[in-house]
């Protein structure tokens, strides 16, 4: 174990990341989900089915699980065998504790350093990592270490620091680092009060607007006594991709990154101008633009899985699946979090975390058609849309579906093709 990692373990050791819960069924219930849980996403992850391995249950891999992930996991995945690791004797026991109260037998935990899970002597379909790569010495070491131990078709959450809305927070890393502010109940006192006293122009202010999380000393400690961590921009994840011989499977939420949400603000023009861009470049341009991305989280896979199904569009669902002949053949799967929230004269509204939208009756019937029991073609023939002329009708449904897509409301696998083998 290298000086980095012993420090790090001795963090969440003292500081037990996230803040443990102790009922899930009750933090559910509230309305609490994972990112990238396999569950909520499976389209996302497997856009041609779920991987299904001979003999046995799906595995998923929870690296660096924390206080709750793994529990969760097997909590919502009961069908699957989940393993969790952590280099934190204390969060394990958490683990260990919300395994015992929901009776989660498949559930496996181990304590140790994600950069040796091959000695675990097992493959996953699944694997989720949120928060955790960008605080080892040597990230690449690390998604190597994981990618050695993907199964044949599976997928990857990952979750990177986003470094435009992170500038104060480094900034102010590296005043707490030079004053040598500790890790104890003194050190987090000081540095609040320091915090409190930053000038309105800083760049931390914007950050802290929006980090409500930082009102528990565990996740402040976190953000700003860290004794290690990176961030990302958008061509940064790629090329951390690629150097380990990974395939990008798509962003978890579009929303953040296509014009579309992202640029609302901006005049039409301007948006117009971005979303004309390849997706990367848009990608980049919007992350530019809106300096609000303090995480990236999204699906990486095997690019030699990918390569198998003729490359990367062959998997992952691209911006070009909605302009070619084959697009009636795709799946929508409303996003996690997408809820009705009332109605407005004759139209529906939905909310999906912090966007609103107003859809007249035809497009709220796709929309929640949008189960995952259809294809997008079969949708065409909902009654609500009877009145829409058959020479439009195609056109106005592709491009409604892909805005959809654009704004992260919804997921879409491929019908017609079962998991890789």
């Amino acid at each position: 174990m290298d000086d980095v990692t012993r420090s790090v373990a001795r963090q969440y050791e003292a500081w037990a990341y996230p803040p443990p819960v102790t009922d899930l069924a009750a933090k559910i219930a509230e309305g609490y989900f994972e990112l990238g849980n396999p569950a909520d996403y499976a389209a996302l992850l497997w856009p041609r089915g779920r991987p299904k391995p001979a003999g046995r249950a799906p595995a998923i891999l929870s690296a660096g699980c924390g206080t709750l992930q793994a529990a969760y996991l097997a909590f919502t995945n009961r069908d699957c065998e989940v393993t969790g690791v952590d280099l934190s004797e204390a969060s394990l026991a958490h683990e260990r504790f919300l395994q015992e109260r929901h009776g989660l037998a498949n559930l496996r935990l181990f304590r140790g350093d994600l950069r040796e899970v091959a000695s675990l002597g097992r493959r996953f379909e699944g694997i989720v990592c949120s928060g955790v790569l960008h605080h080892l010495a040597d990230p690449d070491e690390g998604l190597r270490a994981l990618a050695s131990v993907l199964a044949r078709g599976g997928a990857m959450t990952l979750m990177l620091y986003g470094a435009t809305a992170r500038t104060g927070v480094y900034m102010l890393q590296d005043v707490l680092r030079r004053l040598k502010v500790g890790q104890d109940a003194a050190g987090v006192a000081f540095a609040r009060r320091l915090v409190e006293q930053l000038p309105e122009h800083h760049f931390a202010r914007w950050y802290l607007r929006g980090a409500a999380e930082l009102a528990h000393d565990t996740a402040f400690v976190d953000t700003f006594l860290h004794p290690q961590d990176r961030a990302y921009t958008v061509p940064q994840v790629f090329d951390f991709l690629e150097r380990a011989g990974l395939a990008f499977g798509g962003w978890v939420d579009n929303a953040h990154y296509f014009a579309d949400a992202a640029l609302a603000r901006f005049a039409p023009d301007v948006r117009a101008a971005v979303a004309a861009l390849p997706a990367r470049e848009q990608w980049a341009a919007v992350e530019m633009l809106t300096l609000n991305l303090g995480m990236h989280v999204f699906v990486a896979r095997d690019a030699r899985d990918e390569a198998a199904v003729g490359g990367p569009a062959g998997t992952a669902i691209t911006p070009a699946d909605f302009d070619t002949p084959g697009w009636p053949d795709l799946v929508p799967h409303r996003a996690p979090g997408l809820q009705r929230a009332g109605t407005k004269g004759n139209d529906v509204l939905y909310r999906r975390g912090a966007q609103t939208i107003e859809l007249g009756p035809g497009q709220a019937a796709l929309l929640d058609g949008a189960d995952g029991s259809r294809t997008a073609g079969q949708l065409l023939a909902l009654p609500a849309l009877a009145q829409v002329p058959p020479g439009t009708r195609d056109a106005r449904v592709r491009e409604f579906l892909a805005q959809m897509w654009r704004l992260g409301h919804v997921h879409f696998g491929r019908g017609g093709a079962g998991a890789l083998a």
